[in-house]
């Protein structure tokens, strides 16, 4: 069974502190969201996926979670906020649109504590900047 994103930030803020894994139930989700239409065949699309989330977050593998043959979906935790500290739960599903074009949905979400840092919109907007090919500012 797949964990949800709540339980992930849980666990990962755990690893970062003991206390962070019960402090997530009471912190707050900042989350970015995006859809976007890539001019690219599905299997070139999610190589492109593949290679943000790497860039986003070195060490990562991505694998599909779950799909078929025109749909992906991939998850990696990444580090957003002051110093990329912060973790976020990015979700990407890949949607084949037609022969040329695959559609994607992107969903970026952090927990927030006093602090707003908004982790998971500016990672989102990362991404974004990341799969049109440009230089994202930190």
């Amino acid at each position: 069974m797949q964990q949800t994103e709540d339980e992930l930030l849980a666990e990962a803020l755990g690893r970062i502190n003991r206390g962070g894994k019960i402090a997530s139930r009471f912190l707050k989700n900042d989350i970015g969201e995006f859809d976007r239409e890539l001019q690219l065949g599905f299997d070139l699309a999610l190589e492109r996926v593949r290679a943000v989330l790497v860039e986003l977050s070195p060490g990562a593998n991505p694998k599909p979670e779950e799909g078929g043959a025109d749909r992906v979906t991939f998850r990696v935790i990444a580090g957003g906020g002051a110093l990329n500290m912060n973790p976020v739960v990015v979700t990407v599903d890949a949607t084949r649109s037609s022969e040329r074009t695959t559609v994607l949905h992107v969903r970026a979400i952090a927990k927030e504590g006093l602090i707003k840092q908004r982790a998971g919109q500016k990672t989102a907007e990362r991404i974004a900047a990341l799969l049109n090919g440009t230089i994202p500012s930190r």
